[in-house]
C-alpha cells in the first residue's frame, strides 16, 4: 500500500530552497540587515529570487528595471544574472531603503551594475523612457500602482522581454477583491491575461508571480 505524505507548504518551500535556491552568506546578511534596520519582511523568498534569476539569464537580459528596491535582496538575484556590462535600474520611494540596498549591492559586488533611483516611481519611470527598451522588468512595490506600472512596462519592453510581478495572488484576495490594493491587483492580473501584446501566466508559487512576455 502506497504511503500518503501530508506536507505543509512551509516544508515544501524549505525543501526547494535547500536544493535549488540556497542563500549564500551575502543574501543571508542582506536579510538579517534588513530586519535589523526595521524594513518590512516582504521581500521575495529564495525560491522566487532564483526563478527571477533564471528568467533574466534565460532571455539573455542586459538591461533590467526593478520597481521596489526594499533592502536589495531581489535586486541581487537580478543583478547577478546580468552580464558584466549589464545594468539594473532599481526604484524606491524610501531613502532609508536605498541606504540599506546600497550596502547590500556593495557587499554582493554588483554595485557597478546597479543604479538606485529614489522618488516617485511613476515619475522616475518616465525619466527612464530614454534608456529603453528593456529586457526584464520586475514589479514589487505599492499595489495600487501595479496597473500603471504594467502600462509603462508593456510600452518599454523589447519583443521577447519579460515583465514579472510579485504578490499577484495577494493570498487569494484577488479572487473576490475588496479594497483599493486588491482591486488594483485583480485589474493587473486581468490585463496580464487579456492584453494582446503579452503572453501571460500566473505562477502559484509563494504569493503568486505574474509573468508576461512581450510579443
Amino acid at each position: 500500500m502506497r504511503k500518503r505524505f501530508m506536507t505543509d507548504q512551509s516544508e515544501i518551500n524549505e525543501y526547494v530552497n535547500r536544493w535549488f535556491a540556497a542563500e549564500d552568506e551575502v543574501l543571508q546578511w542582506v536579510q538579517q540587515t534588513s530586519r535589523e534596520q526595521g524594513l518590512p519582511p516582504i521581500s521575495v523568498q529564495p525560491f522566487e529570487g532564483k526563478l527571477l534569476h533564471m528568467l533574466v539569464h534565460l532571455i539573455g537580459a542586459r538591461k533590467a528595471v526593478e520597481i521596489g528596491t526594499l533592502g536589495g535582496y531581489s535586486g541581487i538575484w537580478l543583478a547577478r544574472a546580468l552580464p558584466d556590462d549589464g545594468q539594473l535600474f532599481t526604484l524606491d520611494i524610501s531613502e532609508k531603503h536605498a541606504e540599506v540596498a546600497r550596502a547590500a549591492f556593495e557587499r554582493a559586488k554588483v554595485s557597478d551594475k546597479v543604479e538606485i533611483w529614489v522618488g516617485n516611481a511613476n515619475e522616475n519611470l518616465h525619466r527612464l523612457d530614454a534608456s529603453g527598451p528593456f529586457d526584464f522588468i520586475f514589479i514589487d512595490a505599492d499595489k495600487t500602482s501595479y496597473p500603471q506600472y504594467l502600462t509603462w512596462s508593456i510600452e518599454n519592453l523589447r519583443k521577447g522581454g519579460i515583465v514579472c510581478a510579485h504578490n499577484a495572488l495577494r493570498r487569494g484576495a484577488v479572487i473576490q477583491p475588496e479594497g483599493e490594493d486588491n482591486l488594483a491587483l485583480a485589474e493587473f492580473n486581468r490585463r496580464i491575461a487579456e492584453d494582446e501584446r503579452l503572453m501571460g501566466h500566473l505562477l502559484t508559487i509563494g504569493d503568486g508571480l505574474a509573468v508576461g512576455v512581450r510579443k
